[in-house]
């Protein structure tokens, strides 16, 4: 296991002006349906979370009873790696890892109640793990873990994310810039950016080179930023791109 990788110092440039904006809007409208609804928004709200409390005990047992957990003895070559760079990150608890039959390449990081929990479907697992390239597999896992660390799956955090979906966008440059940190190998970090793009079948047949130059023209284009606007997450050549360009360098050296 390498040495301790701190995730506060991979957060990317405007996070914190950014977040700040986000807890402002929460309170403010918060405060201003407290005010029109005569407190009345107040009730609506511990109701609700009442509701969500049952509502998270279910979906806990759903996710439990349809999907694979990876545990010691349950492919414990994923659940030992994903320990490892858990604690690396001074996380106090692996969190639970599952593992889910889709049809798309894909991974999550959430929370039930106090619990997190990272969920992986097969082709992601089965993609990287049958080619031997289980560096990139780690750095997809990384970037889950990290959004743990970084305390992105807090319950008010995750919901000012998903409204304000530029804060959702620079959390994930700043997990993926946190997943590199603990792979430590560009081309591995690249390549899982590339499977998330075309799949595991198709990996094999992507031209790099020109997977790079079209990278390259994605992350200097005006427009491609304009046209993610609406997007909790960047656009994957653009997260290539940030990617190469903040650690390019230091590979160099």
């Amino acid at each position: 296991m390498s040495g301790k990788v701190d995730p506060k110092q991979y957060v990317e440039k405007g996070t914190a002006f950014h977040t700040l904006i986000g807890w402002l809007l929460l309170l403010l409208s918060g405060l201003f349906l407290l005010v029109v609804t005569w407190g009345m928004a107040l009730i609506a709200w511990l109701i609700l979370l009442l509701v969500q409390y049952f509502m998270t005990k279910r979906s806990a047992a759903a996710l439990r009873g349809s999907a694979l957990q990876v545990d010691q003895e349950q492919m414990p070559w994923l659940y030992q790696s994903t320990q490892e760079m858990a604690e690396r990150l001074n996380m106090d608890h692996c969190p639970d890892i599952f593992i889910s039959e889709a049809n798309v390449q894909n991974a999550a990081a959430f929370k039930h109640g106090r619990r997190k929990k990272i969920l992986l479907t097969d082709d992601i697992v089965y993609g990287m793990q049958s080619r031997g390239n289980e560096k990139a597999l780690q750095f997809i896992v990384a970037h889950e873990l990290a959004h743990h660390a970084l305390g992105h799956t807090g319950y008010f955090r995750s919901t000012i994310s998903a409204i304000y979906k530029k804060l959702s966008r620079l959390d994930e440059f700043s997990c993926d810039a946190v997943a590199h940190a603990l792979v430590d190998d560009l081309e591995a970090s690249k390549d899982a950016l590339t499977v998330l793009l075309v799949g595991p079948q198709l990996f094999d047949r992507v031209n790099k080179e020109a997977l790079e130059r079209q990278a390259r023209s994605v992350g200097g284009d005006s427009q491609s930023k304009k046209a993610e606007r609406s997007l909790t997450h960047p656009l994957l050549l653009r997260r290539y791109q940030a990617i190469v360009d903040r650690f390019s360098r230091s590979t160099d050296r």
